[in-house]
This record gives C-alpha cells, structure tokens and sequence, in this order.
C-alpha cells in the first residue's frame, strides 16, 4: 500500500493531515442539506457503465452550494440554486470524471500506488521543517471524518490519472512567441478614441430589396440558407403563473415572513457628498494627474477658494480632475461604508451636513469633500416592503404548487399514463412547439437542457421527468424529426431580403463615412459630423482589446482598424455590426517591449496550459458522444427535490 512508503519518508509529509481533512470536507462528506433523503450508494446515473451515486452527488453538490453562500454572504435558497443551474453543473462534473477513467482504460494509461505515494511525499506542501506528524495521527482524522486512507489515495489516483491522460492528449501543444505577444498586446494596449458611427439604421427606409436581387442572392448563397435537422415536440406546461388564482397569501403570513427576513429591511447608513479631486501620478511617466506636491498645492488654493465661499459646484465643475463627477458639480450620489477607500470614507462619514473638509490624501490624489445629507442606519417597516413581501410568499407558494402538480402529473407517466391523459387529470393541455434546431430556445420552452434531451429522443418518444423552467415545469414528448434539407426560397425569402437591404444601407453608410472623412481632414471630425446630422461621440475611459469602443462594440477589424492607429491619427471608415464609423485614437497606451519581455516567459506558460485545457476538454467532449450516458431520472428528481 501507498501509506507503507509514507512511512518510510515521513519527514516529507508534515501538511499532508491538513490536505486529508480539506479534501474529505469538501469531496466526501454524505451530507446534501436541502435535499431529500436517499442513500448514498443508491445509483444515479452511469457511464459507460461506471456508476455515479447519490453519495457522490450530495458531496459534490454541497461543495458547490458552499462556494455560492461564500459569494452570496449566505443569502441563497433552493430558488436561487436552481436558477443556477447548480444540479447540472455537478452532474456534468461527475461525468467528465468517469469519462476520464473509462478514456484512460481505453489508451492503456494507469497510475499505480508508488506514484500516488510519489505524488503526496513530493508535494512541496505537504512539508514543514522536515516532519512528519505520523500515519497514526493521519488515521485518526480521517477516523473523526469517517473515512479511510484507501478513499483518500483514490482521490490521488483520479488526480493523477486526469493528468497523466492529459498531458498524453495535449502534451504536444505549444505556443509560439508571437502568439505570446499579442495576448501581451491584448491586455496591455489601450486607447482613448473620438468616434462618428453612420448607423446603416437610417438607409433601411431607402434600401428596400426588388425580387430579382432577393432571387439573385439566394441562388448564389443557397448554401447560407441551408435548413438544419429540426424537431418538434408535443409539450404539457405547468404555468405556475396561471395557477395564481388558486394561491392567497394572508396577513399573518406577510407578519412571519418579515420577522423572518429582518436582516433584509435594514438599511445602512449612507453620506450623500460631493468632492473636488486633483489627481496624483501613479507613475512618473504618467500622462494624468501631478507630482504630489503640485496636486496637493493646486488642492490647497481650492480649498481656500471655497472657504472664502466660493460655489462648490462651480469650482468642482472647473477644476475637479475626476472625470465621472466634474459635470455634476463633483456630486457623488449616497453611499454606505465600504463603498469608498477608507481614507475619503471615514473622512464622508465624520463630516456633519453642509461641513466642507479638510485636504484628503488617498491613492487617487487630494479630495476636499463637502457633505449634503446622512442617513442613519433604519429598518423599513412592513408597510414599506408588504408588497415585496406578499410577491415573495406568493411566488414561493405558486411554485410549490406548479411542482405539485408537476409530480403528479410526472407519477402518471411513470405509470403507463400518455401525456395527454396526464395533462387532462391536471386541467392542463398538449401543445406543440415550432420546429427548432440543436441549441435553440424557443418560447415558452426556454430550456437548453430541454432542447439537447428533445434530439436524444425517438419519434414517439416520451420523457417522464419534468424540465425546470423559469415559469413552472413541462413534460415533453417527440413528435416529429425534420431531416436538413436544401429551402425553398418562399420558406427564407425573409432571411435573404433582410440580407439584401442590409447589405445596400451598410454600402450607403460606408459611402457617406468616406464624405464623412474627406470633411474631417479639413474642419475636423466634430463640424464634419454636424454638417452631416450626425454625432462625434468619445469614450469615457481607455479600452483594451476586446472590450466595447464606445457605442461601436467589439470585434476583430474594428479592434485592428483602432489599435493600429498612430495617437491623433483618422482611421478610413470601419464596418462595425451596426453601420461604419470612423476613428481617431486622442491618448493611447502602447506596448512596451521592455514589459513585454518581463512577462514572455509566464504569458507562454500560461497560454499554453490555456491551450491544453481546450484540447483536454475537446478531448472529453468527443469521448461523450462514444459513450452511453445514462441517468436515473426518478433518482435524480427525488434527490435534488
């Protein structure tokens, strides 16, 4: 066994105690708080053959509901996690972990004890000062847990064998130096830009399509039209907004419930203040702010100004260096603690109404802070929230009325019923759906889960287990396949003529930005648009690459077209998805080889494990569709309620 050549290297293994109780809490603890009682060793699905079960699930689970309490401060319900789709994302967990194993049987990789020994005396971290706690030790925290040494090394081995099979599929992947340096550009590029955007929006009225160019474009990309395989479902919905009319929520429940929820009403106490700020440089080299002498000595002469009663909203509209505030007279709204870096809050929060502060240092530069209003901590009342309060009970009891009647109708399939005689006993009715592809919604079946199970199904097929959805629950059954076929173009003629009349206003719209441009050399860009009813817009911040410019959004030839241009310099126009624009570059971060050379060696270490993780996962993906993946559906409906 592994645990005799931890003895024979003890010194190695001092943290190894502390990795066995985090790992045992987190993976295997049987407890699911919030779900129904099963057994842990009850089966919940297979794959391949290899079983996941309830055991598993409820550990896995509370790992998860664990991480959204830390993010969430512990205000998550059933509700929430449900609409987090939680119980999918451990199921999908699971399985990957027994695609792994069944993958790694299949090309010959294994992981034998001395390498799991290997693996826990060799970590760096589970070493302290060279000693080793003892295996008896080891055994009695594990005992505390219920658990044993053989589970633990188990753990291990899974560990190693995912890493063994994917440095086997991905090992090969490498990532080049000038791949390397643009995600260094990437992240590190940026750039301020003054913008006119020539929406296409404003031709569409004169761009209307004639039939023979709708005819004309369809013949010559009929294969843009192509029709994929559709399907078609008869559906029985459980609307719990149309059950409303059975449900009531009475006084005393309302009374209950705020009791319960006290924490909810209280509100913090806020400062409503405004501020005048004069920035300091976060570097030498840098383009805003000053020297922290001068900010501080241009702070002071403000600060006289406006003791010798001068309007703060004048001088913070003049000389504030804060962008988001100036307009406003340096107005920074109302704000409770923790909102603001604590030197200007504590400053906020000592200041009484109408009190103008003194100089405030914090990492931003100098503030002088003047308070409007404070707030004192309060508790709304009933009155305040009732109706909040009453929409809450009331959509509590309307969905446990929809599961009600979802599990009834469920128990009625599960017995031989047909959907329409399920539906019938719940006064509901059979409806069908439009034809839909692989991984489109569609009204008011709006369920990617419910999609993806509808192409795994046989025509005439019937799932007996219900599928959440926002409103309630529906039942599906397959009513009919539609093969991929060639259109007609009677069925795309509103696909091909929108295509057409976007194309002729996105040509008018390049037309006019190039008249845009030739005026813009000569009056600038501002008076170029006026004259032609259009706006010059700027954005607010420097942007990266990949992140919206503006209203112009994102992509690759705009992110080109913006970042290859020299500071002050007029870019020739742009398509952008919602007409063509035209660009001037005002300030721009620019890459900086020396910062570039620092970071080469990470950035490539870290794209290329980047890489291999897509690879991997491509890997696993393809493994899925090899393998029959089955999942016991009354199992997983009594378990995750």
């Amino acid at each position: 066994m592994a645990l005799g050549f931890m003895r024979r290297h003890r010194r190695w293994l001092y943290v190894f105690l502390w990795l066995v109780i985090a790992a045992f809490i987190i993976l295997y603890i049987p407890a699911f708080q919030g779900a129904q009682a099963g057994s842990p060793g009850e089966i919940l699905a297979s794959v391949g053959g290899l079983p996941i079960t309830v055991g598993e699930f409820q550990a896995s689970y509370l790992r998860q509901r664990q991480i959204y309490e830390r993010m969430y401060q512990g205000r998550v319900d059933p509700q929430m996690l449900r609409r987090l789709g939680i119980e999918e994302h451990v199921i999908s967990g699971l399985v990957a972990e027994r695609l792994v194993t069944l993958e790694a049987r299949r090309l010959g990789v294994s992981v034998d004890d001395d390498a799991v020994a290997r693996e826990i005396a060799s970590a760096p971290q589970y070493q302290r000062d060279g000693r080793f706690i003892g295996t008896a030790e080891i055994r009695r925290a594990l005992e505390l847990q219920g658990l044993t040494v053989e589970a633990f090394e188990d753990a291990v081995r899974g560990e190693l064998l995912r890493r063994k099979l994917e440095a086997l599929v991905a090992g090969g992947v490498s990532v080049g130096e000038p791949e390397a340096e643009q995600e260094f550009r990437r992240r590190s590029e940026q750039i301020k830009a003054e913008y006119v955007l020539v929406d296409k929006a404003r031709f569409s009225g004169e761009s209307k399509a004639s039939e023979d160019e709708v005819t004309a474009r369809f013949q010559a990309r009929k294969d843009d039209y192509g029709i994929p395989e559709r399907r078609v479902v008869d559906f029985v919905l459980v609307d719990a907004e149309k059950l409303r009319p059975q449900v009531a929520v009475t006084q005393s429940e309302i009374q209950a419930e705020y009791n319960q929820r006290s924490e909810e009403w209280r509100q913090p106490a806020q400062v409503c203040a405004s501020h005048v700020l004069v920035k300091v440089k976060q570097a030498a080299a840098a383009k805003e702010g000053h020297a922290d002498p001068e900010a501080r000595r241009r702070a002071a002469g403000l600060l006289d100004e406006l003791k010798k009663g001068a309007d703060f909203t004048a001088v913070a509209k003049r000389a504030s260096e804060d962008t988001g505030s100036a307009q406003s007279g340096g107005d920074l709204g109302c704000f409770p603690r923790g909102s603001m870096v604590p030197e200007f809050e504590r400053a906020a929060f000592e200041l009484e109404p109408g009190q103008l502060s003194e100089l405030v240092k914090t990492s931003y530069g100098y503030h002088i802070l003047k308070v409007a209003s404070r707030r004192d901590e309060e508790t709304a009342p009933l009155s305040a929230v009732s109706d909040r309060v009453r929409e809450a009970l009331l959509a509590q009891k309307l969905r446990a009325l929809a599961e009600q009647k979802a599990e009834a109708a469920g128990a009625r399939l599960r017995s031989g019923a047909s959907l329409a005689d399920a539906a019938a006993a719940a006064s509901l009715k059979v409806e069908r759906s439009v034809p839909f592809g692989r991984g489109e919604l569609f009204s008011p079946l709006n369920s990617q889960r419910l999609v993806a199970r509808a192409f795994e199904l046989k025509k005439g097929e019937l799932e007996k287990e219900p599928f959440g959805l926002a409103q309630g629950f529906a039942f599906i059954s397959l009513f009919e396949i539609q093969a991929p076929r060639a259109p007609e173009l009677k069925e795309v003629q509103d696909r091909v003529r929108a295509d057409v009349e976007g194309d002729k206003a996105q040509e008018r719209a390049r037309v006019v930005a190039h008249d845009l441009r030739a005026r813009a050399q000569k009056v600038g860009l501002d008076k170029a648009a006026q004259a032609l009813g259009l706006v010059r817009k700027e954005t607010p911040n420097l942007s990266s690459r990949g992140q919206a410019l503006g209203d112009l959004g994102t992509s690759a030839s705009l992110d080109q077209a913006a970042f290859d241009l020299a500071e002050k310099a007029l870019s020739q126009p742009i398509p952008v998805p919602t007409g063509v624009a035209l660009v001037r570059v005002t300030e721009k971060k620019a890459y900086d080889p020396a910062e570039y050379a620092k970071q080469k060696d990470g950035l490539l270490l870290s794209l290329r494990q980047e890489r291999k993780r897509q690879l991997f996962e491509a890997f696993l993906d393809e493994a899925r569709k090899r393998v029959q993946i089955e999942r016991r559906s009354e199992v997983f409906r009594r378990v995750v309620g």
